[in-house]
């Protein structure tokens, strides 16, 4: 089936309808086509999700570019890829391969959140789910807080099921609870974040380009560079993010993300290392198998093979058996 075809009408036409003052009828349709992309059958949904980002059809039985070897993760994750998105497991993976130095200590994990579970914290902390996309929360100062809001907003992540969305199936069998680490705050602001994407081919040295995101929770903004600090020779288009107007000075511990980047990412054709620096050491943030769930778009598009080209395939484990159902 062409996605073209597909009845499914885009963001872009609802936005529309609500311009020409239709925004009663296009909301209420919107969530049914909502509904139906996500009832489709994978063959359907990972074709009409891939199409409408990167306008061509997904590769997945020989996957060339790096958008379609992602893709290809999120329909037939290997096994292991749920250990390192699970936020809890994959500190035990960080911890044997670096040193549980790299760790942010945790404070407390649990699988339920009652506004008595935050007597035993800190005054500030971070708050966040095990198996969720972008559910953090920041607590600066837990008095000026509304620990019942606090504590529904926690359970209502433990409820969702954000994965089943995306369709990045490794998600699925994360067990979900609820985090709560030592804040790293600077002046009450979040630490950048160094994400350093590496990738690893049989006989060549590996390849790194480096995300360095500022402004989280505020106005969030990146810069993209190669391993010696210098401007990397393409762009990232990604939803909700513009890209810096100036650089930045290279950070002192690079040099050391790089070495634990490489060994962290070594047995994996491609990982996502994201790290912070606080006071003047560095900790391991999270690992990513399928940044953005696949919504990746380079410029200029050549990148998207050549990335791909340097993602060492076929991986252990990958296969086109679906061994993961929601």
């Amino acid at each position: 089936m062409d996605p073209a075809l597909c009845t499914i009408p885009s963001e872009n036409f609802w936005k529309a309808r609500e311009a020409a003052g239709d925004k009663v009828t296009s909301s209420a349709m919107r969530k049914v086509a909502r509904r139906v992309f996500y009832s489709l059958p994978d063959a359907l949904f990972y074709q009409y999700k891939y199409f409408s980002i990167h306008g061509r059809l997904c590769n997945f039985r020989n996957p060339k570019r790096f958008s379609e070897k992602i893709f290809h993760r999120m329909r037939y994750p290997s096994p292991v890829f749920t250990q390192l998105a699970d936020k809890l497991a994959a500190r035990d993976y960080i911890a044997e391969k670096v040193g549980p130095q790299y760790l942010v200590p945790v404070l407390l994990s649990c699988d339920a959140v009652t506004p008595e579970t935050f007597d035993s914290l800190p005054q500030s902390f971070v708050m966040k789910s095990t198996n969720g996309f972008s559910q953090v929360k920041i607590v600066r100062d837990k008095s000026q807080e509304d620990l019942r809001k606090l504590a529904d907003l926690a359970n209502a992540w433990l409820a969702s099921c954000s994965a089943f969305k995306s369709r990045e199936k490794h998600y699925l069998r994360i067990p979900p609870r609820i985090v709560f680490e030592q804040s790293l705050l600077d002046g009450g602001h979040a630490p950048d974040d160094y994400k350093f994407n590496v990738f690893n081919t049989p006989g060549r040295e590996p390849f790194v380009f480096i995300q360095h995101m500022h402004g989280r929770f505020v106005d969030l903004e990146q810069k993209l560079y190669l391993d010696d600090w210098s401007p990397a020779p393409f762009k990232l288009e990604l939803p909700l993010l513009h890209e810096s107007a100036a650089s930045v000075g290279k950070v002192e511990q690079l040099p050391e993300m790089l070495t634990l980047a490489r060994k962290l990412a070594e047995p994996f054709g491609y990982l996502r290392v994201d790290f912070y620096v606080h006071c003047g050491r560095i900790y391991v943030g999270e690992l990513t198998v399928t940044p953005g769930a696949g919504t990746y778009v380079f410029v200029p598009q050549t990148w998207d093979r050549e990335l791909g080209d340097r993602f060492g395939w076929p991986e252990a484990g990958a296969s086109c058996e679906d061994s993961y159902r929601a």
